[in-house]
């Protein structure tokens, strides 16, 4: 509200000073805006606005007319010298008290502390005259700056005296009013504004951190579930693990047989929110189409002969957590589409049963069969593939997960009771090397089965090495570590190639040595027992055959004796 008494100019110059408020976001310039207007109003030669800084104790220059009036840092005007409150300053005085500090003749009034005053005169090689000292306070009626107006004179130029000074008070004030509203204003969205940017870096930080745990969440429970890898492709699937466990989405489990994909899907389920829920996991394909229809859905007493009692489903079962089914892609086409129906409306219902019920259950699925292709076949159902394969997530076979056939094994050995109770932890090198670069067919669980026949064979204490590990592994190694390439596949890929020179000779023969004698070891433990051997040693009889007739052990000269024939 203007004062009384506000001249027409000054009210249309205190108009537009308000419209720039309005339009303006810079302080500074708003302050000097502001500034320019009271001088012009006033009638005075030049003038400083302060603004109160961030502790409460300091009045600091925002804006000042003319140029040589500017403060410099040493002439911050400090409320509190010495620990007490300034009342002599006359612009202290008056953020104090907020009153309108007036002085007619500034080199020879009394009653104020004009040191400041003129120091700053003497800085600028000028002479204030006189000075008028406006507090800067909004609705609030707080102090958060001052006005000072220097050297004020009429329309004629005559220097105004203490009655005319003192009628320049409303004018002073209702601009004084208009600069705090900016400071305010301004000061609060410039707060705003660095809040804003501390929030912005602290949510990327708190986004970066969760990111952080995550991951390390997702490989403390991936290696909890038996999941250990140090190749790249299985740390991106890793990490779309991580993606995808906080959501709800069906997800859809793709790889060769042995390849973990339902140590994949317990991952999913326990870095999700439901891991406190049950994980149930059925095999669409080791049941017959009406057997598996009660499994997943349950049955009602007197649904069929024999059904005596009710029986819960597995959807049932599984509320609240995440339901496994393994091998869907062999699951009858008959029950796909009472699968397909339950998934679209959300509910059960039992055989035998007269109404439905609803279920919250996360559906993970998998499957070593070509999906797409069964449904070009007419083998599955298009509408049901895309149901279950919202975030499909393809496991890498382990023949392309660079380093971790040798990582694997040993974890493995670690987690078999056989290998810790004979202390068997470690590989040799050869037996590292071997397993570092065969395909393993069978991918993890061949592995695994490998493993297990090696301990057997391995005696208390030592490494497993060439001579434990199955003939097929070896085989397959000798040629590659003769720099020899075995076709993928075939059998001279399991078998030992012509040598190239001397060394792989060499090679060839210690590898076939090596076999020689786990044949021999074998061949004793089990009495001479063939059948036995063989099933020990994970070889058809046929093949031990064989290998018997090649390597000579059925000569009676003994196994260490036995010479590698060519």
């Amino acid at each position: 509200m203007l004062a009384q008494g506000l001249s027409q100019q000054a009210a249309l110059e205190l108009f537009a000073l308000v419209s720039d408020m309005a339009a303006a976001r810079d302080r500074v310039q708003l302050s000097l805006r502001c500034l320019h207007a009271a001088c012009r109003i006033a009638g005075a030669a030049g003038g400083v606005l302060y603004a109160l800084d961030l502790t409460g104790r300091n009045l600091v220059p925002l804006a000042s007319l003319p140029l040589e009036l500017a403060p410099s840092a040493e002439h911050v005007l400090a409320l509190y010298p010495a620990g007490q409150p300034d009342m002599a300053d006359p612009r202290t005085w008056c953020a104090f008290t907020g009153s309108v500090a007036v002085i007619e003749d500034v080199p020879r009034a009394h009653g104020y502390d004009r040191t400041a005053i003129l120091r700053r005169d003497a800085r600028s090689r000028r002479q204030t005259t006189s000075l008028i000292a406006c507090p800067l306070r909004g609705n609030d009626d707080i102090t958060v700056g001052v006005l000072e107006l220097v050297d004020l004179h009429d329309a004629a130029g005559m220097p105004l005296d203490g009655e005319g000074l003192r009628a320049l008070i409303p004018v002073v004030r209702a601009f004084a009013y208009q600069a705090a509203i900016t400071i305010a204003n301004t000061a609060l969205l410039e707060r705003n504004r660095k809040l804003v940017a501390e929030l912005d870096a602290a949510n990327h930080e708190l986004h970066r951190e969760n990111a952080r745990l995550k991951h390390q969440t997702i490989s403390v429970a991936s290696r909890a579930s038996g999941i250990v890898t140090q190749s790249p492709v299985m740390e991106q699937v890793l990490e779309m693990i991580g993606k995808v466990a906080e959501s709800s989405v069906p997800v859809l489990v793709l790889g060769e047989t042995g390849t973990g994909k339902e140590m994949v899907s317990r991952l999913v389920h326990t870095a999700s929110p439901r891991r406190a829920g049950p994980f149930i996991a059925q095999n669409c394909a080791a049941l017959p189409a009406e057997l598996l229809e009660s499994e997943l859905f349950g049955y009602r007493r007197g649904a069929f002969t024999g059904a005596t009692t009710d029986k819960k489903g597995l959807f049932e079962i599984a509320h609240g957590g995440t339901l496994f089914l393994d091998e869907i892609g062999d699951m009858p086409s008959g029950l796909q589409t009472k699968l397909l129906r339950v998934l679209q409306d959300g509910e059960v219902r039992a055989l035998g049963a007269t109404e439905g019920r609803r279920f919250d259950v996360r559906i993970v699925a998998a499957t070593n069969a070509d999906l797409r292709q069964r449904v070009a076949d007419g083998r599955f159902r298009e509408d049901l593939f895309y149901r279950i394969s919202v975030f499909p997530i393809a496991l890498p076979p382990l023949r392309e997960r660079a380093g971790d056939a040798v990582v694997l094994a040993e974890y493995l050995l670690g987690q078999m009771p056989e290998a810790q109770a004979k202390g068997i932890v470690a590989l040799t090198a050869d037996a590292a090397a071997a397993l570092s670069v065969y395909p393993f067919p069978g991918n993890v669980r061949e592995l695994r089965n490998s493993l297990e026949r090696a301990v057997i064979l391995c005696p208390p204490g030592a490494p497993i090495g060439l001579a434990e590990l199955p003939a097929e592994i070896v085989a397959y190694a000798a040629p590659i570590a003769a720099n020899e390439t075995p076709a993928a596949g075939s059998q001279a890929a399991i078998s030992a190639a012509p040598p190239a020179d001397d060394d792989a000779a060499d090679l060839r023969d210690t590898v076939r040595r090596y076999e020689a004698v786990a044949i021999a070891e074998a061949l004793a433990a089990n009495g001479g027992n063939r059948t036995r051997t063989a099933a020990a040693l994970g070889l058809s009889r046929r093949t031990l055959q064989e290998k018997i007739a090649r390597y000579g052990l059925g000569r009676g000269d003994g196994a260490l004796a036995a010479t590698p024939e060519a």
